[in-house]
């Protein structure tokens, strides 16, 4: 599916409304106001123009290392490069995933939350750790809690069981 990138041309690649509204994985990599390189640095005095890595779209760069016409293509670019690099699914399959559960936590149903500064999307990809596959996308509480009962249905089961038949205090007894 072919949709208009942040300045509205078609790019052929998948983006959508999430890619968009949303930082991706950016923890390290700085914003374009953040460059340091002046023109005036370089023999030429001024750089030359590229096609940005993302949409390819040709930009002015502000400084050598500035790959990407827009922070929103590089905020893109990194989240594909994470998500590719740690789950092997592109940024169009989170977006996939993230539609079909309607923007929700596939457990709980809720929308998530950030949970740190450098965090940038409400639900995380979960996978397996035997096999690495990915299973969906669920928001932080949810994940950990899998974690934490390592993956197991049996302690999973236990826990809903427990849950199901847990009483209140006896009567007469008090928390301390």
């Amino acid at each position: 599916m072919e949709t208009p990138n942040a300045k509205g041309v078609n790019s052929g690649e998948v983006s959508s409304e999430i890619i968009l509204s949303q930082a991706r994985y950016s923890r390290y990599n700085p914003t374009s106001d953040k460059f340091t390189a002046t023109p005036e640095k370089y023999p030429q005095g001024r750089f030359k123009d590229k096609p940005c890595r993302t949409c390819g779209e040709i930009f002015s760069p502000i400084a050598p290392s500035h790959l990407h016409c827009s922070d929103d293509c590089s905020l893109n670019s990194q989240s594909e490069r994470y998500l590719q690099r740690t789950y092997g699914i592109g940024l169009s399959d989170y977006d996939a995933m993230i539609k079909d559960q309607n923007h929700r936590c596939k457990i709980c149903g809720g929308e998530g939350f950030v949970m740190a500064k450098h965090h940038k999307m409400k639900l995380v990809v979960d996978h397996c750790h035997t096999s690495g596959a990915v299973r969906g996308l669920l928001c932080h509480n949810c994940n950990r809690a899998l974690g934490l009962m390592q993956d197991d249905t049996s302690s999973l089961e236990r826990a809903i069981e427990y849950l199901e038949g847990a009483t209140t205090i006896p009567q007469g007894s008090r928390v301390k």
